[in-house]
């Protein structure tokens, strides 16, 4: 054998040791799959997604697998139904370690059928409400994050924008029948309004009913909340959403009483103002969470389910202006330091 032929065995030989060795180490790579009940342009899965990236970017021992489930704007029973089965298929066909669930129906569609799975590990964010029907607080494999809504902020808002110090504030809040604005009105009910008269939730199914809350509400309340409103049937076909925009709006354009959103993409659908739940701490709570099991081999029951603690401001200052409204200089900085700052 000649030593050219010699040196080309032993490159080859090496090039294809090495090959074999990236693919054994990418092979053994854990994986995260990451299932969000909405899709990728939605606002707020957009910054979760953001919150994601923070912390896994960098982790590239871990291998993500994204999932978007699609199901906003929907009431279709049978669509739901499709869209958890097919989303089960590619959990299954990934076989990851760990599966981040984000909002309720990736819990109610995908991650309840996986609860006490022998090697698969939950980890939830994005929940309103309880996780009792999920089956979740007596699962050996869950933990997470829940989301509540910011009622003290919201509150110490409305007290510094009303102009009128000698009177107690009236607040309600009008959202769709969906079952996370269902579950938000419930956690708000039991909040400690402060120096306001909160006065409970309206729930409605379509945007003509909608409009006729705000209507019959204009010198009831001097501050309107909104939740959710991307399930309110059209008047034409009761199938078929209003887009949000729309309905937003409406609403800022109509309604006599400020506007204030409970969630931070209600001013980008058009809301001169919006508080709500950091989706950046949910990704990134979340991400950490998975990264410590795959770390620790921990039990998921072991870590301690987490509340959410951070709120975003959003602001869009055209309806700032109509409403002939000023908040503090800090509020534009923050909604400008998280691109929710709108003209």
């Amino acid at each position: 054998m000649s030593l050219r032929l010699s040196i080309r065995l032993a490159m080859a030989a090496f090039f294809f040791a090495c090959f074999g060795v990236v693919f054994y180490v990418g092979w053994q790579r854990p994986t995260i799959f990451v299932l969000h009940s909405y899709d990728k342009d939605y606002a707020w899965t957009r910054e979760v997604d953001a919150g994601f990236a923070r912390v896994l970017k960098a982790q590239s021992w871990v291998r993500i697998n994204p999932y978007y489930m699609k199901t906003k704007g929907t009431k279709d029973k049978d669509y739901l139904r499709r869209a958890g089965l097919a989303a089960r298929r590619a959990i299954d066909a990934a076989a990851p370690d760990v599966l981040i669930a984000v909002d309720d129906p990736a819990q109610e569609l995908v991650a309840r059928h996986y609860v006490d799975h022998p090697r698969l590990r939950i980890v939830f964010a994005g929940v309103n409400g309880g996780v009792e029907e999920y089956g979740y607080p007596s699962a050996q494999n869950v933990t997470g994050i829940l989301e509540r809504k910011p009622a003290e902020a919201i509150a110490e808002c409305l007290r510094f924008l009303d102009r009128d110090r000698n009177r107690t504030a009236r607040v309600m809040l009008l959202c769709d029948t969906s079952s996370s604005a269902v579950s938000d009105a419930e956690y708000l009910a039991g909040c400690a309004w402060e120096g306001l008269d909160y006065r409970g939730a309206r729930h409605v199914d379509s945007f003509a009913e909608w409009q006729a809350a705000v209507a019959e509400l204009t010198g009831q309340v001097d501050y309107l909340l909104v939740g959710g409103y991307r399930q309110l049937s059209s008047a034409d076909d009761y199938g078929k959403m209003v887009p949000a925009t729309e309905v937003m709006t409406w609403t800022e354009t109509h309604a006599a009483m400020p506007v204030v959103g409970m969630n931070v993409f209600n001013a980008e659908d058009g809301a001169m103002l919006a508080i709500g739940v950091s989706p950046f701490e949910q990704g990134e709570v979340a991400s950490e969470l998975a990264l410590t099991l795959l770390e620790t081999g921990q039990a998921a029951f072991e870590l301690p389910v987490r509340l959410s603690n951070q709120y975003v401001i959003a602001l869009r200052k055209s309806a700032l202006e109509r409403r002939g409204l000023e908040v503090p200089r800090i509020f534009e900085a923050f909604a400008r330091a998280t691109n929710n700052y709108f003209d």
